[in-house]
């Protein structure tokens, strides 16, 4: 089954390189640009028909994403038509109540960053985020490459979204979570995850791909068989 996947804030499809090397039919679609203020449930509203053209015409697909990613995953599963057969969310967001109060401030601070300032100090703390989740040199590389990459609009962007989110859209679709024990970035406080690995933090593509394939795999043949 075919699982299109987004990746989260200030990230790319090269979060995904890991479980793309273990796994057939997954795709990373490109963001498409968001109108200034836009939230995250319009902006997936616009979003949805531009998918259109990569989805099977039977249905037979998922969405997912991480973290930020996950959030968009949930909104546009309200809204793609055909619907999908469910949704996948890697240290996903279940609600409002894992978007904590200095993720909030830290968004206002740094929308009244210039750009210019901003992108000197992406690699900085990509560094020390590599750092507080053990990366090892090759995913501190990717991670570093992703950072100097960085749209500082769509960051802003992407970051206020999800600060301003009012919860997931209901839905009649089945929905698997994995989460890292450790995750500080976006915790799993209520232990909503369907599975949740031991000691991990919050990158856990890069530092736990296997185990998250493995969830994905099962996934996918849950919903292909509902």
């Amino acid at each position: 089954m075919p699982l299109l996947l987004w990746p989260g804030l200030a990230a790319d499809a090269r979060l995904f390189a890991p479980i793309r090397e273990r796994l057939e039919n997954v795709q990373t679609p490109r963001f498409m640009e968001p109108s200034a203020g836009e939230s995250l449930r319009d902006y997936a509203q616009r979003y949805a028909p531009t998918l259109a053209p990569q989805l099977p015409h039977d249905g037979r697909y998922a969405v997912g994403g991480f973290s930020f990613g996950g959030q968009l995953a949930l909104e546009l599963a309200a809204v793609l038509q055909p619907r999908p057969k469910g949704v996948v969310l890697i240290c996903g967001v279940r609600g409002t109540h894992q978007i904590l109060p200095a993720f909030g401030r830290q968004q206002r601070l740094g929308a009244a960053i210039p750009g210019a300032v901003a992108r000197r100090l992406y690699k900085p703390v990509a560094r020390r985020f590599a750092q507080r989740n053990r990366l090892d040199d090759a995913s501190t590389r990717l991670l570093l490459d992703m950072a100097q990459d960085i749209d500082p609009r769509f960051l802003r962007w992407s970051a206020a979204a999800c600060a301003r989110w009012p919860g997931p859209p209901e839905l009649d679709l089945p929905i698997r979570h994995i989460h890292g024990q450790l995750d500080t970035i976006i915790p799993d406080v209520r232990h909503e995850a369907d599975r949740t690995i031991a000691g991990a933090r919050h990158l856990i593509t890069l530092t736990h791909p296997q185990e998250v394939a493995e969830f994905i795999m099962a996934s996918l043949a849950d919903f292909d068989n509902a």
